[in-house]
């Protein structure tokens, strides 16, 4: 899918993600640091002051919920409380933005990759780099903060996401048909330079949706998967955690079951089994709950590492750039739900095996019932505000 028109003048929304990555870019709270060898702080061992937000060893924040000074500690019978030295520094702006603009230029190449390859890449080259700036812990090679529970499921779904429209690609033949007509309608509607405001308005988009794993590294980075002792912030983010895996989880799920579904019976099959039983659209609908859940991540960490204007002026441009993510991610989806509840009305609503399923499933909570009253053209015509979504072949599986 690829936006309708392109124009040299950008949209406001276009505008928000611009000011929105200049701010990112301007802010000093996020500068490379070089991990050192440490352990996370036992009680009263090696702490800085009860209200201090750093370790004096490292330059990780500790939230004040995992700050043992007053209380003899959670952390203390954790089998992943040591953590071994890191060569690698986290990415700075700089890094994170080349690694969302990079595969974004493949939009020149093909006006609907900028949308689909891209934006897996991006995603999942940014949570790679999170990834691998994290201390493993001395009892296992990989990383087991609770920041890298976090960005393992996004660096899963752009893995994920660009298999499956890898297989799409090469084993579907409409898809490739479908691109291929994409394609020749763009070249109709202007240059390729003419891409540009959309191209790198998806740059920055991937970049606001990755904001809140730049959070999670810095705030969380040192703090174990799992502690002994009750904290709420402790509790949320992993709450946060697991609904982000489980978004991701039922997307991916749904995609393969639709597309085998699909290949055994035809093109024309209404799937309505399986995941599809409960969520009428669990790619869409997994997509916008693991989104969703990686912001509400961020201010988790945010809420849970001090207060004052300081503070809050440090972070809020990312939190910013996470609520634009998400709210970006999710409008997108949104229009897609709409247009293709639309469709799937026209073809299957006489059938009492559609009606069923409608009484049955859950459309997703960004899904707006009085849209179906109107006409499938005017449904097409709204969902073109934010992309084009092809009538005959979205009914598929994941993709912007």
């Amino acid at each position: 899918p690829v936006p309708t028109r392109y124009s040299t003048i950008m949209t406001l929304r276009q505008r928000a993600f611009f000011l929105t990555a200049f701010a990112l870019l301007r802010a000093d709270a996020f500068q490379p640091t070089s991990h050192q060898s440490i352990s996370l702080p036992r009680s009263g061992v090696g702490l800085a002051p009860a209200h201090r937000n750093r370790y004096s060893q490292a330059s990780k924040i500790v939230p004040p919920h995992l700050d043992t000074t007053s209380s003899p500690s959670a952390l203390e019978a954790s089998p992943v409380a040591t953590v071994a030295a890191v060569a690698v520094a986290p990415p700075s702006l700089k890094v994170v933005a080349l690694a969302c603009l990079i595969p974004t230029l493949l939009g020149y190449y093909k006006s609907e990759y900028g949308v689909s390859y891209a934006y897996g890449t991006a995603v999942a080259t940014v949570a790679y780099l999170i990834l691998r700036a994290l201390p493993v812990s001395s009892v296992l090679p990989v990383p087991t903060a609770i920041a890298a529970c976090h960005a393992s499921a996004v660096f899963f779904y752009g893995i994920r996401l660009n298999l499956f429209l890898m297989y799409r690609e090469i084993f579907v033949p409409r898809f490739a048909k479908m691109r291929e007509r994409i394609e020749e309608r763009t070249i109709k509607r202007g240059s390729r330079l003419a891409r540009t405001p959309f191209i790198l308005s998806c740059a920055v988009l991937y970049g606001c949706m990755t904001a809140p794993l730049l959070v999670m590294e810095k705030i969380y980075g040192n703090a174990p998967l799992l502690i002994n002792g009750k904290d709420w912030p402790h509790l949320a983010l992993l709450v946060s955690s697991v609904f982000t895996w489980f978004g991701f989880l039922l997307g991916a799920i749904g995609d393969l079951q639709k597309s085998y579904s699909k290949a055994r019976n035809g093109d024309d099959h209404l799937v309505t089994g399986g995941v599809f039983g409960l969520f009428r659209h669990p790619n869409y609908t997994g997509e916008a709950i693991g989104w969703t859940a990686n912001c509400a991540a961020a201010f988790v960490a945010v809420l849970s590492a001090g207060s004052g204007w300081l503070h809050w002026k440090k972070y809020s441009p990312y939190l910013a750039a996470s609520i634009f993510g998400c709210m970006g991610i999710c409008t997108v989806l949104s229009a897609a739900t709409v247009n293709l509840e639309q469709r799937q009305k026209d073809q299957y609503g006489d059938t009492e095996e559609y009606r069923a399923w409608m009484r049955g499933s859950w459309g997703g909570v960004f899904f707006k019932k009085k849209k179906l009253e109107k006409k499938a053209s005017d449904a097409e015509e709204n969902a073109e505000k934010v992309i084009e979504l092809d009538i005959q072949d979205e009914d598929a599986g994941t993709g912007i």
